[in-house]
Parts: structure tokens; C-alpha cells; sequence
């Protein structure tokens, strides 16, 4: 068996919330994109580990909350 490769499984996560962002929260694909790479800055910022399962968990609730701000 193939040992899992951490930046992958980093890809398919962020792919998959960017699909969520566009397909259920009906972002912009560029809206989308800006959200979350201003999650990414900010959770290096606050020290979340993006190799965890709950980075793009938190980043969704992060990004939903900053949008309905906006």
C-alpha cells in the first residue's frame, strides 16, 4: 500500500472546498479563489497545521463568516 502523500491529500482538500465555495455558496470562481488563499495566509498567521483534517473545515466556516460580512 502507498503511503499517503500529504500535499496531495493538502490539493484535494482545497479543491474540493473551492468546488463547495463555487457550487453551493455560489461564490465567483475568482471570488472563491481570493477567499481562500486569504484563509491560507490566515491560518499560517494563527499556526493551524494545513495538514490537518480540520484546516479547510475551519476555512469554510472562516470564509462563509467573512462573506456574509462583506
Amino acid at each position: 500500500m502507498r503511503k499517503p502523500d500529504p500535499e496531495r491529500i493538502y490539493q484535494a482538500r482545497r479543491a474540493a472546498t473551492f468546488r463547495r465555495l463555487v457550487d453551493e455558496q455560489q461564490l465567483d470562481e475568482l471570488d472563491a479563489e481570493h477567499w481562500m488563499a486569504r484563509w491560507e495566509r490566515e491560518a499560517v498567521a494563527d499556526g493551524i497545521d494545513r495538514r490537518s483534517e480540520a484546516f479547510w473545515e475551519g476555512g469554510s466556516r472562516w470564509i462563509s463568516e467573512q462573506w456574509r460580512r462583506k
